[in-house]
């Protein structure tokens, strides 16, 4: 179990919880409240009270321990320790908590595939979950796909947190585009008119310069859309005969750089992109400064909702994704989830907590869990009206942030719209949803970690990561691409290629 002095002696996390998105307007559809009985056909009084401590994830503010905290305790007759740790360093202390071995009874891996993982698995630091989950109802409803993209050596060593193959889109703000005359742009040489606009044009009306086209993070984070218009591929491209290359020496690769790099010279990305965390890159959508972003879907409605607090005429609204130079667009296809649900090996010979644990998780995943996260406890967070839907309090869930109590959900394709948005935002979410649902450009090795990749990943990313930077702040001309090639080839790449290509002859569908 996670010594909670200790965690916060040695890590300095700070206990605060997960995703609440948007503000609660108006009435939801009909639902059946939350109910009081527990998991399974045991009552809380017939087990005996445990702790369980479960580290995450924080996008939002904390969960306070009011009614809802106090249902999820009495439900599972347990002292619930929910440890949430800001999505900046989240990856970071984890792995700190793994490596020290004083881990969370369950915890969020966000990763995947990732060396790191497939380390400490090797290590035996988690504990495969294949007898556990069987017989779950509801993780069980999760997608055949997902489960193949996350076995290690034929087993199951984390609960998927499933999410739609695809979940981003671009994001722009259509009352600048309104001020200036300009059109939605369509393709990639509209885009770049629009986001050196957006920097020059004074779009928001002001006076004052204080605008930018696209909001961008570190190591060039938020551009998925653009990489796609230039034809990268996802991690890895098929080749015209037919072979993999590695999306970050591809010739389109070299293309989007350039593109970005001329983004760069105009001013229209944030000239301290490079030194940016996520929750800063949304600071500069919140606070009116950029007028671009490519995100996921679910991150709309706060941004429509910070927005509307800091000018009640802004309007942002989801955009279909630029088409490139020869007519490509697209955006990823996942792995069919964002994180795995772990728990520490350690804990296998409590079997009993163990299967507390993933009744506790697969409760998340029910529809009742799912009706929890989204409008909290009956009677404390929302009121049934005569016609049997719900009338939420908007001010006490954000302020309880209910959400944040848990950290798993069910599968839905339309999980990323937000219940309590309005229907305007619901109805442009749900839009943006089917329209890249067939958008997706499919990684072809998805689920394979190579061994070159374990070995030598981190260093080959770096050095991709660092040489990009570069070129787009213009410390290195775009012409030493070529040279970059060579030494990422040089330095790991060629193995890596090699072993991927010898897997996809034998695997590819």
């Amino acid at each position: 179990m996670l010594n909670k002095r200790k965690w916060y002696k040695h890590m300095s996390i700070v206990l605060a919880a997960t995703m609440l998105g948007g503000a609660v307007t108006g009435c939801a559809k009909k639902e059946e409240p939350v109910a009081s009985n527990p998991v399974g056909s045991a009552k809380p009084a017939d087990k005996k009270r445990i702790k369980i401590s479960s580290m995450f994830p924080l996008y939002g503010d904390p969960a306070q321990k009011t009614e809802a905290w106090k249902f999820i305790e009495d439900k599972f007759n347990i002292d619930y320790e929910p440890l949430a740790i800001p999505n900046n360093s989240s990856e970071e202390k984890v792995k700190l908590a793994v490596a020290s071995g004083d881990m969370a009874d369950f915890t969020t891996w966000e990763s995947f595939p990732s060396a790191d993982f497939s380390n400490y698995v090797d290590q035996g630091a988690f504990l495969a979950l294949d007898d556990y989950i069987k017989d779950m109802p509801n993780i069980m409803k999760t997608p055949q796909a997902a489960w193949d993209n996350l076995k290690i050596n034929g087993k199951i060593y984390g609960i998927p947190r499933t999410r739609p193959l695809t979940t981003v889109a671009v994001m722009i703000r259509q009352d600048w585009l309104d001020n200036l005359g300009l059109p939605v742009p369509k393709t990639t040489d509209e885009l770049f008119k629009t986001a050196v606009a957006f920097t020059k044009n004074d779009p928001d009306k002001n006076g004052k310069a204080d605008t930018f086209g696209f909001a961008v993070g570190e190591n060039i984070a938020f551009l998925e859309s653009i990489w796609h218009a230039f034809d990268t591929g996802n991690n890895w491209r098929i080749m015209e005969d037919g072979t993999l290359m590695n999306s970050a020496i591809t010739p389109g690769r070299k293309q989007g750089l350039t593109f970005v790099r001329d983004l760069y010279k105009e001013g229209a990305i944030d000239k301290d992109f490079a030194v940016l965390k996520t929750t800063q890159v949304w600071e500069k959508i919140n606070s009116g400064n950029a007028g671009i972003y490519v995100g996921n879907i679910s991150d709309y409605p706060k941004f429509v909702d910070a927005l509307a607090k800091t000018n009640p005429n802004a309007k942002f609204v989801l955009a279909k994704n630029p088409v490139g130079p020869t007519g490509k667009s697209g955006t990823s296809n996942g792995i069919g989830f964002y994180g795995l649900q772990t728990i520490p090996a350690s804990l296998g010979k409590d079997k009993d907590k163990v299967k507390r644990i993933i009744e506790f998780i697969d409760w998340q995943a029910s529809d009742e869990g799912t009706l929890f996260k989204q409008y909290g406890v009956e009677g404390a967070h929302y009121t049934k009206n005569a016609d049997g839907t719900l009338k939420p309090n908007a001010d006490k869930i954000k302020a309880d942030a209910v959400a944040n109590l848990v950290s798993h959900n069910k599968f839905d394709p339309y999980l990323a719209v937000s219940t309590t948005a309005s229907a305007d935002v619901q109805k442009m979410q749900r839009e943006m949803i089917d329209y890249v649902a067939d958008k997706g450009v499919t990684n072809p090795v998805i689920g394979f970690l190579a061994p070159a990749q374990r070995e030598k990943g981190a260093d080959l990313n770096k050095l991709r990561d660092e040489f990009f930077v570069k070129v787009v702040m213009g410390k290195s001309p775009i012409e030493d691409f070529d040279k970059f090639t060579k030494e990422w080839l040089d330095k790991g790449g060629s193995q890596l290629t090699k072993e991927v290509n010898d897997w996809y002859k034998v695997n590819k569908k």
